[in-house]
């Protein structure tokens, strides 16, 4: 199975880390597709993609298209006998999904048909699931809505965030590679319908839903929001009229005797009055200013709170 010959679709860090494995367990990677090079940081340096980075440096040929729906005809020309596909971020035409012999498959970040769509991971933490996965599907032209033909399920634990879910995927997704692509090549793996009845959607996120909605998320919404967006870009609320970004928080207790959307310190901790209950913030960032965690905050702030901040439905955004 090693031998056949792949082209691996992916942009991200955690799906380099699957590229990684691929080629350290010396599969047959003939070619890489990812994203274009992209600006980053303050003087936008334009950058490569983790996956175009570590193609080269292993010397795999890396295409770049900017609409692979229509520039796609050097996949055809390679003739790959398989395709896998792991965070690449543009939708896949029917021309490249009937290039392979043996099909395109993806690894997606959830346990289908729960979260089809571009957040599954977010969608996942925002909602409190307990548990998420990876799901090996087929890929068809509706989007995520191919046979299943294996899922490696993994728990969802309080400490986790966007980055260490991101990790575990890949774990799961060599797992599937291991145990389960040997025989969807050898057919025995039919693959399993998913319930179209079952199906939910996990849609591309904007910058609204980084925002705490503090009059309908209740405690564990609100940490799961913060862990969906850690340790990137973080979970918003305004403070002083200005966005205060929370990255790291813990369940403290289920008192709500504190008006919803206080901060106040209590025993030399920040606290946060939630639906629900009452959560310790950890780390923060006010706008303009560095990360920091709760005691160089409440060093700085004390003299403002307690203070009540606003989320998505009252900020001015």
């Amino acid at each position: 199975m090693k031998d056949l010959r792949i082209i691996y679709l992916g942009t991200p860090d955690f799906s380099a880390e699957l590229l990684r494995y691929l080629i350290e367990a010396d599969y047959n990677i003939i070619a890489v597709v990812t994203q274009g090079d992209s600006p980053v940081g303050r003087k936008r340096v334009l950058t490569p993609s983790p996956v175009k980075t570590l193609a080269l440096a292993h010397n795999i040929p890396v295409f770049t298209p900017l609409r692979i729906r229509k520039e796609y005809d050097f996949i055809v020309e390679l003739e790959p006998d398989l395709i896998l596909t792991f965070a690449y971020g543009q939708i896949v035409p029917k021309a490249v999904l009937e290039a392979p012999k043996y099909g395109c498959l993806n690894f997606h970040g959830s346990i289908l048909p729960k979260y089809r769509g571009a957040s599954p991971i977010q969608m996942a933490l925002i909602n409190a699931e307990e548990e998420t996965g990876v799901s090996l599907m087929e890929m068809v032209e509706a989007m995520d809505a191919g046979r299943v033909f294996g899922i490696e399920k993994f728990k969802i634990e309080p400490s986790d965030n966007f980055l260490t879910i991101a990790s575990k995927m890949v774990k799961a997704s060599a797992t599937l590679i291991e145990k389960v692509l040997p025989s969807v090549i050898s057919g025995e793996n039919k693959g399993v319908q998913q319930e179209e009845s079952q199906v939910t959607f996990a849609p591309l996120l904007k910058i609204k839903d980084e925002w705490i909605n503090l009059e309908n998320d209740d405690v564990k919404n609100v940490l799961g929001r913060i862990q969906a967006f850690a340790p990137a870009t973080g979970a918003l609320l305004s403070y002083d009229d200005l966005p205060l970004k929370i990255y790291e928080a813990h369940f403290d207790n289920n008192n709500v005797t504190r008006t919803i959307g206080e901060l106040f310190i209590r025993d030399k901790k920040l606290l946060l009055q939630v639906k629900g209950g009452q959560i310790e913030v950890l780390k923060l960032q006010k706008s303009g200013k560095k990360v920091i965690d709760a005691r160089s905050f409440i060093n700085g702030e004390k003299h403002k709170l307690p203070t009540i901040l606003k989320g998505y439905i009252d900020a001015e955004i």
